[in-house]
């Protein structure tokens, strides 16, 4: 069997699947969005242009990531667990292959979500965004991080690690990321470390894409992108071979 004959068979597999978690994962996407939005803005006096452009853009950021660094982790811990994985490993299929299918499918997953907090944000607040030609490429190589980053959580830890870790990630990234407020609120050494680690690259990304005029992109921020993107990849890929 060809690699794109294997490649189209187990998108089909895999969304198969998911079909009863798709609607799921939406209207929780979707809650984290309105949350934002809606919910946020009630613990401030009053909102600024910065505040209300850094709520509306850290939506989108914060759906996303809180789908590829909670949901994927769990479900893929999940199918390990019950044995999917070793099914799918079972068969002579490339493990590449195998995983790329996977991650398709996962960003078809998130991106509803993502495209119904955009919405809403600017709904909420009236706003004129002004994206990026850049938006449509920046969008995915974020979603494809997320998902990469989640799928090499799961492939790495036991069930109950991964579902422990991505219970602190999402109080993580909701609390402590500057995702809905600007990195300078934070202290030094928080500061520094999110300099190293994705989830502030995904939000500039993400609102320098959106509101290009009130947030300049930076690229520095796809790099590191990249290298999270690649490396998880990686990560995930040796293990999936190492365990066929």
């Amino acid at each position: 069997m060809s690699a794109w004959r294997s490649y189209r068979l187990l998108v089909l597999w895999q969304t198969q699947r998911l079909k009863v978690f798709l609607p799921l994962g939406i209207i929780v996407q979707s809650l984290f969005a309105l949350g934002i939005v809606v919910g946020y803005p009630l613990l401030f006096p009053a909102l600024d242009r910065q505040t209300i452009l850094f709520l509306a853009t850290g939506a989108p950021a914060v759906s996303l990531i809180s789908m590829g660094l909670v949901a994927v982790p769990q479900l893929v811990a999940q199918a390990r667990t019950e044995g999917t994985l070793d099914y799918m490993r079972s068969m002579p299929i490339p493990r590449v292959v195998y995983l790329l299918a996977d991650l398709t499918v996962w960003l078809v997953v998130v991106t509803p979500g993502v495209v119904f907090a955009v919405v809403v944000g600017t709904l909420r607040f009236g706003l004129e965004l002004q994206p990026s030609p850049l938006l449509v490429p920046a969008g995915l190589l974020v979603a494809l991080t997320c998902t990469s980053i989640g799928y090499a959580i799961a492939s790495l830890l036991p069930q109950m690690l991964a579902n422990i870790a991505t219970q602190v990630l999402v109080v993580f990234v909701l609390m402590f990321s500057p995702l809905n407020f600007p990195p300078d609120r934070l202290p030094e050494w928080l500061a520094a470390v999110h300099r190293v680690l994705p989830i502030e690259a995904m939000g500039e990304v993400l609102r320098g894409t959106l509101a290009r005029n009130a947030f300049p992109l930076d690229g520095s921020m796809f790099a590191i992108l990249i290298v999270w993107c690649v490396g998880s990849l990686a990560v995930t890929l040796r293990i999936l071979e190492r365990r066929a």
